[in-house]
C-alpha cells in the first residue's frame, strides 16, 4: 500500500486518485503552494481535477490536519504537509518563498515556558526581505 493511501486511511479519507495526487505533490514541495500551483501541477501529469475539486480535498485535509494552511498577506492561502516546526522567508519582490528549519527557535520555546509558564504547542514565524536574486 503506498504511503499516501495510509495517510489518506489512518484520516478516514476515501481513497481517490485526486487525493493521493495532490498528497504527493505536497510531498515533492519544499515550501507551501496555492490552489493555482497545484492545479497547474496537475494538469502536467494529466491529472484531470478541477480547481473546486482541490479546494474540497484541501479542506478536508486541513481539518484532518493532514496539511496546515498558511496566509502570507496575499489574500490566497497557502498549503504543506503538516509536520515540525519551520519558517519560511518569503521575498517582497519576487513573491519566493523558501522553507527553513535551521533556526534556534527551541531556545526561545523553553524560555517562554520557564518564564511564562505556557506550554508551546506549536508556532508559525516568517521572515519578509529580499531574496538573494532580487537584491542584485
Amino acid at each position: 500500500m503506498s504511503d499516501y493511501k495510509h495517510i489518506l486511511q489512518k484520516a478516514n479519507l476515501k481513497v481517490t486518485h485526486a487525493r493521493e495526487a495532490v498528497l504527493m505533490y505536497l510531498t515533492e514541495t519544499d515550501a507551501p503552494v496555492d490552489v493555482l500551483n497545484i492545479v497547474a501541477w496537475l494538469g502536467q501529469k494529466n491529472i484531470n481535477v478541477d480547481k473546486v475539486t482541490v479546494y474540497r480535498i484541501l479542506d478536508a485535509f486541513y481539518k484532518k490536519r493532514i496539511i496546515d494552511r498558511i496566509e502570507f498577506g496575499e489574500g490566497k492561502f497557502r498549503y504543506e504537509l503538516s509536520g515540525s516546526d519551520h519558517h519560511h522567508l518569503i521575498c517582497e519582490q519576487c513573491g519566493n518563498i523558501e522553507d527553513i528549519s535551521d533556526c534556534n527557535i527551541g531556545i526561545l520555546e523553553k524560555e517562554i515556558a520557564k518564564k511564562k509558564h505556557f506550554l508551546v504547542k506549536r508556532h508559525a514565524l516568517e521572515f519578509y526581505g529580499l531574496c538573494q536574486n532580487c537584491q542584485r
